[in-house]
């Protein structure tokens, strides 16, 4: 078997999940992971018997022997990064999102076309079986014509407050790097584009905080080309767990995706019913999806087939993300034709 010979840049929450799913996988050589703070991760590493960190990047980017780079690293380096591997011929699987800057995205885009390099976006929701079904059904015409989408998206816990300090960190809101997810799923979840945007957001969850400036709790209305709707609520304070469900209405019928839990079975007493709550920690909701997605990148790599997350997809998203975010501040529909 032929292996693919890979870096991976950024080793914290999200990197250490990709890393353990490419370790693995038996067509992948993970030869370099690349951190600024390499210890953190290398105790972590020796403990899973996993290839320790360099503090340099560069080694990835200057070995001929690695075909891919999987970049995990704060989101507003992302487009740098993709950039500078394409131009030394290597395929990339980013991290969402995209970058937060859309000249530079659209930059990257550009060099990725120019280079014929591969790119793949980490929306790892599209990976998940239960979304993927949805789509499913949209595909094979199930559904008829989408009228209504639903999402409700909500996270244990808020990031930690490093993920704001971090390079770029003052670029990020739940918009930007928690919604963009819920605007993918929206777009994947229907046959036509977004078109414009209202979104309201309020400081619920740190009320008592005057230090933390940003929205933590948000609804947002899309209106796509064809004139369907979404509507999505999003929450960094959901104490019961990941409460990730979808509805998809349409004219031949409707499917919903409900919570995953550890197990189906529910208990039916006297005294009620009772049955199991969400699946708390990310990678117990979305581990499957994280390998699923690198797997296909890998795949598309060495069948050099297409991606299936390429990088207009990472465009549109953050499009409506910064749409979504400016509505908020601005109180008003905004267009994305604005910020194209």
């Amino acid at each position: 078997m032929k292996k693919t010979t890979i870096g991976v840049i950024g080793a914290g929450a999200v990197g250490r999940v990709h890393i353990k799913n490419i370790m693995r996988m038996p067509q992948v050589r993970l030869k370099y992971v690349a951190d600024p703070m390499p210890e953190f991760y290398n105790a972590w590493a020796k403990e899973m018997d996993f290839p320790l960190a360099v503090e340099d990047y560069k080694v990835i980017m200057e070995d001929p022997e690695v075909e891919a780079v999987i970049i995990c690293a704060p989101a507003a380096l992302h487009g740098d990064l993709i950039i500078e591997a394409a131009e030394k011929g290597k395929h990339v699987f980013c991290e969402k999102p995209f970058d937060y800057d859309i000249s530079k995205i659209k930059k990257a885009m550009e060099v990725v076309e120019k280079t014929g390099i591969k790119l793949q976006l980490g929306f790892n929701r599209r990976f998940d079986k239960n979304f993927a079904k949805a789509h499913e059904y949209l595909k094979t015409g199930a559904l008829g014509d989408v009228h209504v989408i639903k999402i409700t998206s909500r996270d244990p816990k808020a990031p930690a407050m490093g993920y704001f300090t971090a390079p770029g960190g003052e670029h990020c809101s739940i918009y930007t790097d928690t919604t963009i997810h819920d605007f993918d799923m929206a777009r994947f979840l229907n046959n036509s584009e977004v078109v414009e945007v209202f979104a309201s957001g309020s400081k619920l969850i740190n009320k008592d905080k005057p230090e933390i400036t940003r929205v933590d709790t948000i609804v947002c209305t899309l209106k796509f080309e064809d004139g369907s709707l979404c509507v999505i609520d999003n929450s960094w304070q959901a104490v019961y767990g990941y409460d990730q469900r979808a509805e998809v209405f349409g004219t031949k019928g409707a499917v919903t995706v409900e919570n995953d839990v550890f197990s189906q079975a529910t208990l039916h007493t006297v005294e009620g019913i009772i049955g199991e709550k969400p699946l708390v920690t990310i990678e117990d909701r979305y581990g499957n999806a994280y390998g699923a997605e690198v797997e296909a990148f890998i795949k598309a790599v060495q069948e050099d087939t297409p991606v299936l997350v390429d990088g207009r997809d990472g465009l549109m998203s953050m499009l409506i993300a910064k749409a979504a975010l400016l509505s908020d501040q601005e109180n008003r529909i905004v267009k994305i034709s604005e910020l194209m």
